[in-house]
């Protein structure tokens, strides 16, 4: 059974472009999957904790214990259950929500999502990813700065993620652009799933 985890970050619980999207992926998935399953996670509704010292000792010494590190066991539980993820990302700042940093922080771990005995090797190399990722401005053009794209790229491929498709909503802050670049990206989205 095909399983897609979504994974939504933006701050804005309403009138969120990343969400709209996101709900827009997951209606078109499970047409494409009658019989799939989504698990939803949510870095914002969650309240998905930054990582501390004690987390992060613990993820070195099995000995030690930290609250957080069930959930982190939780959300790595829940990569491994899923063939395809989807991230719905706004760009704040030029980078991407601190509760989806936080969320990284929580699943990338050694022996669990990467090993490092010979250089690093990736564990999910089994797992597609979408990212929908939302700016207000424009950053497309020649010289434009999108460093999330990099910088999402590179989290995911720690873990061994290869197969990512970037579905980019630019210029959410320019209105009488927004129903024609939406419009654009339901067709990308379409075509891609099919």
């Amino acid at each position: 059974m095909n399983t897609l985890l979504r994974i939504d970050s933006s701050l804005r619980l309403e009138d969120s472009h990343s969400r709209r999207m996101g709900d827009y992926f997951v209606k078109q998935w499970n047409i494409k999957h009658p019989d799939g399953a989504v698990i939803q996670r949510d870095t914002t509704r969650q309240s998905t904790p930054h990582l501390t010292q004690q987390t992060f000792d613990a993820f070195l010494d099995e000995n030690l214990f930290s609250e957080d590190l069930l959930l982190s066991d939780q959300l790595i539980g829940e990569l491994y259950q899923s063939s395809e993820i989807l991230i719905t990302c706004p760009m704040y700042n030029y980078g991407i929500p601190s509760s989806l940093k936080a969320y990284f922080d929580l699943v990338i771990r050694t022996k669990k999502t990467f090993v490092s005995e010979n250089g690093i090797k990736g564990l999910l190399s089994d797992k597609k990813a979408h990212i929908i990722s939302v700016m207000g401005g424009i950053h497309s053009i020649p010289g434009g700065m999108n460093p999330l794209e990099t910088h999402l790229t590179s989290i995911l491929n720690l873990m061994g993620i290869r197969d990512i498709t970037y579905f980019p909503l630019e210029g959410t802050a320019i209105p009488d652009q927004l129903s024609e670049k939406t419009e654009l990206l339901e067709t990308s989205i379409i075509k891609h799933l099919n």
